[in-house]
């Protein structure tokens, strides 16, 4: 075996070589592709696969020597994984030098960026799959479930990227793209053809080995030098997206090109399969043998199971074998392939180090000894459809690219001829019970020699199920009863899809399928005034086609400097309340490339990021001083030459606490159950003006909606770079302001010597506000200390883990009302969780929204701050104005089920119709113009007809009252050269398209082509002493700035214009530089200003969703939404804000849970694998959005209204459809229940399920 000294592979069409000693053996393509190749456009975010910002797409050849294009995670494939293939980065497919890519162009033209940061991944992984051959719609449309976007909501990716399938127009289809070129000997790559030299690779990597091999002999033999080494056999290398590698082994060997491992064969009895197939290939082979030969027909079935494991890029490198061996080393894992496998009674080949073969069922292989041997085959059955009946199910938190929460597989073999059908065997198999259950065998037992179309002997089964199905509960899983009954549920589901109709009531029906989601579309309806362009111009964003072809730079995208370090914050993972007693760093800093650690004691100023001339008055520790406050609060920071050096050595530092006298404080209910009177701070009394007097009824209930997590795809990032005069201060942050003021107090340095520069961020929404001080405030320090650049970048679960949340809410509330539903008195108390914060005001905008669009003369509530042991919960998109509609429209429907009324009714009689003739209006025209009323009675005749799917309409109207807070400046500039302008503001480019808005509006003032409009990055020396960009208001406040700066800039120039009428705007522009005018002017935006005023938003939307009652999940099969802008500066990008905020709103209500460990404080769940906001399969299949053409602003900056943030505030229309749909269910279930229950934090599948009233006793044929 001869030891390689290169890695030789391909990028972007240009072969590449990597001297092995220049790269750590962990290196993975992302880091590579990155830090070494400085191609930026792939962008790093969770590092598991789970996000999709870091797709490339790899061409290379199977064992057959034939060529396949596949989209793969950067991030979860080792570079030495790449020698022999071509890697193509979006960079590399178009960029400004050698044209744009129709994909790049497509997904620009069509509004499918705004933060741009999940742009690059989304044209790789659309590129790669064309590449792979013709996918229709609903192909593409089934693809991007890796691909995750906070901002657009999906709907315009999929609208552009649809447009280019064999099915789509056929002017939009995309051209072909180059073939490879031929392999030449003289460049040959080790792997390039099936004619090159197939001898082992060897690299030598210090203390471990890479060995890539062709053959299985080779492989066995492989084995054999291996002795007492740790190793590794790689295929996808897709399980540290699931368990995270805790060491790097000794020998890794790569077996992606063993033959024998990836070959398959087809008999009239059997189908055999390479255990090394990846999950792409194993789909495609299972769909073409169901198609060809009936005994195999359940394979197809298999099929769709496996289509349901992780993602795209995931299935395209990820195998069979590397996912059975992630079940054997971790047999809670909850694996499909494994559950399919054993289902199906499959045979599994393994092979030892002498080339002895041992068969085993899939249950046997998990007891097996694997030391030095290896998964060969997976061998399959067949199976007469006459006799035996297959079926599995896999039930997910959302729609894609998540872990079962349980799976099930059936397979029953029928006796020949039985009539009524009896059981011979029965294989009832279940994941995500315990680690130890495979098979229900009583329940097995129960069936044999049974009819199974019977009830008796279904009731028998369920009883068998209900006593052998034992969950155990580890967090963040789902509770056990969820679980237990939701297991035997797909048993009943199972019975239903396979019993003859004839014994099927009418109603049962419909149990026996699954949710059946059709190809996604929308529609927008948008309005502009044409004699205004560029202003109310549909257009897309200045930075979109940067941003698709990934040439838009963001922090973590600046090269690294000379001397530059990496840091990274050392966390007290530690019970809050415990004291800290030792730091001990000796190990940490012993570690090659480790530089330093800095802590509280090192602060030569004020230990907190909290700003009191920014508002914040409320101490905010960077680094814990002695009492540690939460779970994850740092305690120092790390610095070393890079960022995985950095990150090793952080886990090495040991924290000896005392620990605490009492358990934590988790939750508003943890906090007033025990009661901690001291954690409770009353904010706001809103007094009643009266009471009425017509109370038929008294209800009492209470609302409590959770936290969400920001999932801003660019996790919190700085780069400080010490300068001759102070520090430059690159953040990724929504507020200059605050940073320059936090590093300020820190280092105890003058904020003229903090220059802040922000070109854009990657998402924020709210969690750049205040938090980036914390992370800006710890760089500070380290480049300080060190007079040397340092960068931190904060890992995902980390910033999961440190940074506070949306602030959960809990409304206890008492209401009367009289028969029609109107309210007569209402006493609510509103609990808002600050964690251990509260710098984040957030009491007034709650009592503002609390009312929404309703009479408030008989409304009493006060408004409570509730101090948890979490970080420092801070705004989250519509801070207070979510949760406050939350709690409000609630108790409108719980009035409605009590009532028996149509919560429609209810809100119509409680509506203030005197001051929000507009709202009425919407109202109105959404009833009419989307049959609402008929749509309703085919909803009432439906439920009726079915027992186990229901369906729920919610129309909830809305009113925001904006109140002005906040200050921007701007400056424009003017260039006497060619009349250029350039503009910079105060406000944040985040993706809400304020850099668009600016130039279109600056072009319509001056009367020139937008062409000669550039605006330029934030920074603070230019236009100081900004509020945060955040509450929808930045561009107003931006434009309205720059309006007067414009108008500034216009009066100086009219004397010149009036003497030269004639002239062009660049000979006018030249004509005022020689008569000595001032070209630049700054423009300011304030609340005290005599033209700003607050003015109200309206919207109503009507949401339709459809439920399994036998499963908890759910879909949105409608959506109609209108929202009132007024004049809309920049139609495109506001529609956009539009539909992004409806859909994080739908995952904050449905999907989006927090779970903590009430012992410890810990977030259980914070990645990627276990936190699911939705996904492109989970938006509304039907998206219909608009905007009126009669609400234009007589108060508003070009007569505009905001929209980042109030159509959020909506989506509980999907909780209160959910429980419209649940509650005919109930009903069902139990005449005398109430068809109401309350909301308890998101819908999510087991929320729902559990709520329906469900037993085995009520399940029948």
């Amino acid at each position: 075996m001869e030891i390689q000294k290169e890695i030789r592979f391909f990028v972007d069409h240009k072969e590449h070589t990597v001297a092995i000693k220049n790269v750590p053996p962990d290196t993975t393509l992302n880091t590579y592709l990155r830090d070494n190749m400085h191609l930026t456009a792939t962008k790093k975010m969770c590092l598991e696969g789970g996000c999709g910002t870091c797709i490339v797409a790899a061409e290379m050849l199977d064992s057959n020597g034939t060529k396949k294009v596949l989209a793969i995670n950067s991030c979860l494939v080792s570079v030495f994984q790449c020698h022999g293939w071509k890697i193509l980065t979006n960079e590399g497919i178009g960029n400004p030098t050698i044209g744009y890519h129709k994909i790049q162009k497509t997904l620009a033209d069509n509004n499918g960026s705004q933060c741009g940061f999940c742009s690059s991944g989304m044209v790789m992984n659309m590129y790669a799959l064309l590449e792979s051959g013709p996918k229709t719609q609903a192909q593409i449309e089934n693809s991007f479930g890796g691909n995750l976007c906070r901002c657009t909501g999906y709907r315009p990716i999929l609208t552009a990227f649809k447009t280019l399938a064999s099915d789509a127009d056929p002017k939009n289809k995309i051209e072909d793209i180059e073939d490879a070129k031929p392999c030449k000997k003289s460049k040959c790559v080790d792997v390039c053809t099936r004619n090159c030299k197939k001898a082992p690779v060897y690299f030598e990597l210090g203390e471990s080995k890479w060995i890539k091999v062709y053959t299985l002999s080779d492989l066995l033999n492989t084995l054999k030098t291996v002795g007492s080494k740790t190793y590794q056999l790689v295929g996808g290398n897709t399980a540290r997206g699931v368990y995270w590698p805790n060491s790097f082994p000794e020998v890794n060997i790569d077996i992606t090109s063993v033959g024998e491992l990836t070959s398959s064969s087809v008999s009239d009895d059997s189908v055999i399969l390479g255990a090394n197939c990846s999950l792409t290939f194993t789909i495609q082979k299972f769909q073409e043998i169901a198609s060809q030969k009936a005994q195999f027909s359940y394979l197809s079935k298999m099929a769709d199971h496996i289509d349901l494991v992780a993602h795209v890029p995931v299935r395209n490198i990820g195998t069979i074998a590397g996912n059975l061996m992630t079940k054997h080393q971790h047999q809670e894992f909850p694996s499909d392939i494994f559950l399919i496998l054993e289902t199906a009674d499959a045979t599994l080949v393994i092979v030892d180090l002498e080339g002895n073969t041992t068969m085993v069922s899939p249950q046997d292989f998990l007891k097996l000894d694997m030391n030095k041997k290896v998964m060969k085959q997976i061998i399959l059955n067949a199976y007469d459809s006459n006799i035996y009946s297959y079926t599995s199910y896999k039930i997910m938190p959302r729609a894609q690219n998540a872990h079962a929460m349980v799976n099930a597989g059936f397979l029953l073999r029928f006796v020949p001829y039985s009539i009524p059908k009896k059981v011979q065997t029965a294989r009832i198999v279940y994941g995500g019970i315990n680690p130890n259950f495979v098979h229900a065998k009583n329940a097995e037992t129960v069936l044999k020699g049974k009819a199974i179309f019977d009830n008796s002997t279904l009731q028998a089964a369920f009883k068998a199920l209900d006593a052998e199905i034992v969950p155990d509960w580890v967090l963040p899983d789902p509770k056990p009863e969820f679980r237990k009954q939701l297991a035997i549920n797909l048993f009943y589901k199972y019975v239903l899809s396979i019993a003859p109709t004839t014994l099927l009531s009418l109603k049962n029906r419909s149990g026996g399928t699954i949710l059946s989601r059709s190809v996604s579309k929308g529609t927008q309806q948008i309005y502009s005034n044409q004699s205004l362009y560029p202003l109310t111009q549909p257009m897309i964003k200045l930075e979109a086609l940067a941003q698709t072809s990934g040439q838009a730079k963001y922090v973590l995208d600046i090269p690294d400097l000379p001397n530059q370090l990496h840091a990274i914050l050392v966390q007290a993972k530690k019970v809050p309340g415990s004291t800290i007693t030792s730091i001990d760093t000796q190990v940490a800093l012993a570690q090659p490339g480790v530089v330093a650690f800095f802590s509280a004691k090192d602060i030569p100023g004020v230990n907190s990021f909290a700003v009191p001339n920014c508002f914040q008055n409320i101490v905010e520790e960077v680094f814990c001083s002695g009492t540690v406050k939460y779970y994850s609060q740092p305690v120092g920071i790390l610095v070393a030459v890079d960022h995985e050096t950095a990150t090793i050595a952080a886990n090495l530092v040991k924290i000896s606490v005392t620990a605490p006298k009492e358990a934590p404080y988790i939750n508003i209910r943890d906090v007033l159950s025990r009661n901690a009177t001291s954690r409770v701070n009353h904010k706001t009394s809103f007094i009643p003006k009266g009471k009425g007097t017509d109370i038929k009824k008294v209800i009492k209930g209470e609302t409590y909606v959770g936290g969400q997590y920001h999932f801003h795809m660019e996790t919190q990032t700085c780069l400080v770079v010490p300068t001759e005069d102070g520090l430059n201060v690159f953040a990724s942050t929504q507020w200059m302001d605050q940073v320059q003021g936090a590093i300020s107090q820190v280092l105890n340095m003058p904020s003229q010597k903090i220059s802040v520069i922000v070109r854009r961020l990657g998402g924020g929404f709210g969690a750049k506000v205040s938090r980036s001080a914390l992370i800006a405030s710890a760089a500070a320090l380290a480049a300080s200390k060190l007079n040397k650049p340092v960068r931190i970048w904060m890992n995902f679960n980390d910033n999961m883990d440190i940074i506070g949340k949306r602030f959960p809410c809990l409304c206890q509330y008492e209401v009367g009302v009289n028969s029609s539903g109107n309210i007569q008195y209402l006493k609510a108390d509103i609990y808002s969780d600050v964690g251990v914060g509260g710098n984040e005001s957030i009491e007034l905008l709650i009592v503002g929204q609390f009312q929404n669009c309703y009479i408030g003369d008989y409304f009493g509530y006060d408004t409570y701050y509730v101090t948890t042991d979490n970080p420092a919960n801070c705004f989250t998109r519509a801070p207070g104005n979510c949760e406050a509609v939350t709690c409000i429209e609630s108790i409108m429907d719980h009035i409605a089920h009590e009532l028996k009324l149509d919560p429609v009714s209810v809100r119509q009689a409680n509506l203030d119709s005197k001051n929000n003739t507009i709202l009425l209006n919407i109202c109105k025209e959404i009833d009419q113009t989307d049959d609402i009323q008929a749509r309703k009675s085919n909803i009432t005749l439906y439920n009726q007809a079915n027992r186990w799917k229901k369906k729920g309409l919610s129309l909830v109207p809305m009113r925001w009252d904006m109140d002005v807070v906040v200050s921007h400046m701007t400056l424009v500039s003017i260039y006497h050269l060619d009349g250029g302008v350039a503009v910079t503001h105060g406000g944040v480019e985040m993706g809400q398209g304020v850099n668009t808005k600016v130039a279109q509006v600056c072009a319509y003032k001056f009367g020139i082509p937008m062409e000669q409009v550039s605006v330029k990055p934030s920074y603070n020396v230019i236009t100081p002493n900004n509020f945060p960009s955040g509450a929808s208001l930045t561009s107003e406040g931006v434009v309205f700035a720059l309006l007067k700066a414009c108008d500034v800039l216009l009066d100086r120039i009219k004397p010149i214009k009036d003497k030269n009428p004639n002239a062009s705007w660049k000979e006018l522009i030249q004509l005022c530089y020689a008569a000595n005018v001032n070209l630049s002017s700054n423009g300011f935006y304030a609340p005290t200003l005599p033209d700003v005023h607050n003015y109200p938003i309206f919207g109503c939307c009507a949401l339709e969703v459809e439920v399994d009652i036998l499963t908890g999940n759910h879909q949105v099969t409608r959506v109609d939404v209108i929202e009132d802008v007024g004049q809309s500066m920049s139609p495109l990008i506001d529609i956009g804000q539009l539909e992004g905020a409806l859909v994080m709103g739908m995952g904050y209500q449905s999907t989006e849970e927090l779970i903590y460990d009430t012992k410890t404080g810990r977030l259980t769940n914070d990645r990627t694998w276990n936190y699911k906001p939705f996904g492109a399969k989970d938006i509304p299949i039907d998206f219909r959005v608009k905007f009126p053409n009669n609400t234009f602003n007589p108060v508003g900056v070009l007569k505009s209204k905001a929209i980042a943030e109030p159509p959020l505030c909506l989506t509980v229309s999907l909780a209160l459809a959910i429980r419209l749909a649940v509650g005919n269910a109930r009903r069902d279930a139990n005449a005398t229940a109430s068809t109401w229950y309350p909301i308890d934090g998101p819908s999510t599948v087991e929320n729902t399920l559990l709520n329906t009233l469900n037993n085995y006793t009520q399940y029948t044929l």
